[in-house]
């Protein structure tokens, strides 16, 4: 089980505010922060968030395009192409459109005022910008990301669930047999 998230060990509480009213779960300092784990975006993509310096650091761990986002021929591209192959085309800063997508940092969180909040910085890859914003854990499975402009007074957000410990296992398992199967 080395290199895989072992979500669930060692909480101790209930869930986060029971109806968005209530007392925050407690942890033990051994176990990870609730906010830790790997977790599916509303276009099905994978973003892995884990302790980095100053908080918490959310990287884009697995690629799905969504149908519709992209026109006729970049979709057929995209189709044919390996998750390695997503570079950041789209950043503001041409120094920066060679970075593969896969892996790449889109989010820098610190502690926010109440516990079960998370302030920080979003990178949209989809327009190459950075936004302010916060992370609001909304249950011990849910997340609200919210980008913002305008000094926080427009914030857009959507909501992440977390993707099972047996489901990223299953995965990493038949990532690890298919170069065996190549093989034979």
């Amino acid at each position: 089980m080395t290199g895989r998230i072992d979500i669930w060990r060692g909480w101790l509480a209930a869930p986060l505010l029971a109806g968005m009213v209530g007392t925050v779960a407690a942890q033990d300092a051994a176990s990870p922060a609730l906010i830790e784990g790997v977790w599916r975006t509303l276009l099905q993509s994978e973003i892995t968030i884990s302790p980095c310096e100053g908080g918490y650091c959310g990287h884009l761990s697995h690629i799905v395009v969504p149908e519709g986002m992209l026109s006729g021929a970049e979709a057929e591209a995209a189709a044919a192409m390996a998750p390695e192959d997503f570079f950041d085309y789209r950043n503001e800063d041409p120094a920066l459109r060679d970075r593969p997508m896969l892996g790449l940092q889109i989010l820098t969180l610190w502690p926010g005022k109440e516990a079960y909040i998370f302030d920080g910085e979003i990178y949209n890859p989809e327009d190459g910008k950075t936004y302010s914003g916060y992370v609001e854990m909304v249950g011990p499975d849910t997340l609200r990301l919210n980008g913002c402009v305008l000094f926080n007074v427009v914030c857009r957000g959507e909501e992440w669930t977390r993707v099972p410990a047996e489901e990223i296992e299953a995965r990493l398992e038949a990532e690890a047999a298919e170069p065996a199967a190549s093989v034979q």
